[in-house]
């Protein structure tokens, strides 16, 4: 044992005394940032749409066997400007098809398409402001379909993600 511990001690001061040094290069691959409205003394207010009148969020969850997670909000603000954000985590579509979000009345006829989900980063974070004249208020439930990219305007079969905005008073 003595003979043993007489062997592996100098191996262990050689390898002690090895100046190994991690580098860090100072290029990113991009970054990622949220911008939320603080409340202050006035309550929520936008710079260039003025106070918040309504907030509702609510989250999103993967359709049938379509593994996915995320959250959406929706605002109107007193200028009438309505804005639906959308962070969804789902895995990115396949060639020659996109995400596409749709705001779904409460009765299921009224659909307004809200737009392409935007991928940065080629992984599976997906984000969508869509911004509006129409009363969002009227929409409660939101979808998520795959869409082909074929020209074809109308909403697929293929749903992947939805959620339910609820109200909030804040």
């Amino acid at each position: 044992m003595r003979k043993l511990l007489i062997l592996i001690i100098p191996l262990l001061l050689v390898s002690c005394g090895k100046s190994d040094k991690v580098k860090l290069n100072d290029q990113s691959i991009g970054e990622e940032a949220f911008r939320y409205m603080m409340p202050g003394k006035d309550g929520i207010v936008h710079p260039k749409h003025g106070k918040e009148v309504w907030f509702a969020y609510g989250a999103m969850n993967g359709a049938g066997d379509t593994p996915a997670n995320g959250v959406v909000q929706g605002y109107v603000y007193e200028d009438g400007t309505n804005v639906i954000t959308m962070h969804l985590n789902v895995l990115p579509a396949r060639e020659g098809s996109f995400y596409e979000a749709w705001l779904i009345g409460q009765d299921e006829s009224e659909t307004i398409p809200a737009g392409h989900l935007k991928n940065h980063f080629g992984d599976a974070r997906h984000q969508l402001q869509f911004k509006t004249e129409d009363d969002v208020r009227k929409f409660e439930k939101i979808h998520v379909t795959l869409e082909l990219d074929d020209g074809d305007p109308q909403m697929s079969e293929g749903l992947v993600a939805e959620g339910k905005l609820r109200q909030i008073e804040r």
